[in-house]
């Protein structure tokens, strides 16, 4: 038996030294074939795209087809010919069906609404440009006048300017042109690439609705054969929280921004029937703008307020200082009342946490991760925080986690890691 052979120990130690050889190898293999492995997985990262886009549409959706769903069994119930199995099924499918339908519908109206005035307000930004670019040439001519050394510095800037120009009109200008016709090529092909990803990703999304029972009942099947019931009950309890942190931030970041962005729009508009301004910045592309940088935490303000204020300043300074105030003002409102509200705690994670998992995983994956990176990071935060909870009990040491949470107690007591450490 392997239970009192003589050389149990040595086994084990041959055993952890053969994995460590082999987890060398793999990690010298990784940083010397980076570039390769890099290349590959964003190979494999593009042809899984439509699945990606699919199972995020399926994700978002998914909460208005379980509504659908309970409003189809109920009338269903009503009807005694048709066998339970076969209601459910019909209830399933019909609620899969009319989500999409309402998503589509959704997606296309806002298309049809706010693309047409964003061409008309960025036309129309084109057309004021060179006035307001005159105007500003102006005042810049009559503030050099006024200070002689400013104007020998400006000078002298105008100069270089000039050179860089000429020299780039030479020399760069050919490689210039011959980059923007293969950007333009690029993005031509990038963009149905995109519009394929889309309509498959759609499909895929029908597909994974219409088989997510059975998919989940699949998955925790293989996840209790792997596993020991208290390890796949572990692994089960962060699926549940993981589940419940992505939808309450992603869903409750997506209205909140939506709402942010009416009451934008409303104050410009108010703006622009109490003072009466002929020339005012398109209030639809401010809060347009507005509401999709709000959806980024802690730095989405900024950014939005800066794009925003930039574009108000070249058309009607007078509309931008009231902006300004404005926009702060509706900043503070959202992040007391509005965000609290709609998204209550669903990280649990400190400001420090917050800026961190932004700025790492906005890196990472642009604007995607730093949409999605406090949630992620949320969950990797819970997993380790449980990995230490347990760590402690097995070692004798629960006093330790008990006098911490007495210290900083969380905000959700209900949530507390003692309690759970304790069933």
């Amino acid at each position: 038996m392997m239970k009192n052979h003589p050389y149990k120990k040595y086994i084990y130690a041959a055993v952890s030294l053969f994995g460590v050889i082999v987890l060398s190898i793999i990690v010298f293999f990784i940083i010397f074939r980076y570039g390769e492995i890099k290349q590959a997985l964003r190979h494999i990262f593009n042809t899984l795209m439509p699945f990606i886009i699919g199972a995020a549409l399926a994700y978002m959706v998914c909460p208005l087809c379980r509504t659908i769903e309970k409003f189809y069994l109920r009338i269903l119930e009503k009807t005694e010919r048709i066998k339970q199995a076969k209601k459910e099924k019909l209830a399933l499918t019909a609620s899969v069906f009319t989500g999409i339908f309402i998503t589509l519908v959704v997606i296309y109206l806002i298309i049809i609404i706010i693309v047409p005035q964003l061409i008309t307000s960025v036309i129309r930004l084109v057309q004021i440009l060179p006035d307001s670019a005159d105007r500003l040439v102006k005042w810049l001519e009559k503030m050099l006048n006024s200070n002689e050394q400013l104007l020998a510095v400006s000078q002298e800037l105008v100069d270089k300017g000039y050179h860089f120009i000429t020299d780039w009109l030479s020399n760069g200008l050919l490689e210039s042109v011959e980059n923007i016709a293969t950007g333009l090529s690029s993005g031509v092909i990038s963009f149905f690439t995109l519009m394929l990803n889309l309509f498959i990703g759609v499909i895929v999304a029908i597909y994974l609705l219409l088989s997510r029972k059975k998919l989940a009942r699949q998955g925790k099947l293989i996840l209790y054969s792997i596993f020991k019931k208290e390890a796949a009950d572990s692994i089960m309890d962060e699926v549940y929280f993981a589940d419940k942190t992505f939808s309450g931030f992603i869903n409750g970041k997506i209205v909140d921004a939506v709402i942010v962005a009416v009451i934008c729009y409303v104050g410009m508009m108010l703006f622009k029937v109490i003072t009466g301004a002929q020339v005012t910045m398109s209030e639809v592309l401010v809060a347009v703008i507005v509401g999709i940088f709000n959806v980024i935490p802690f730095f989405g303000w900024y950014i939005g307020l800066f794009a925003s204020a930039l574009l108000i300043l070249i058309v009607n300074p007078v509309q931008c200082v009231f902006f300004v105030v404005f926009d702060f003002i509706l900043q503070q409102i959202d992040g007391n009342i509005l965000g609290p509200k709609i998204l209550g705690d669903t990280t649990g994670l400190s400001s420090f946490w917050v800026l961190f998992s932004i700025l790492l995983f906005g890196d990472l994956w642009g604007f995607a991760g730093m949409l999605i990176g406090v949630p992620v990071f949320a969950v990797i935060y819970h997993i380790i925080s449980q990995l230490v909870a347990k760590g402690l009990r097995r070692n004798g040491q629960e006093e330790m986690l008990v006098q911490y949470e007495r210290d900083f107690p969380p905000k959700q007591p209900e949530e507390t890691i003692v309690r759970k450490i304790k069933q």
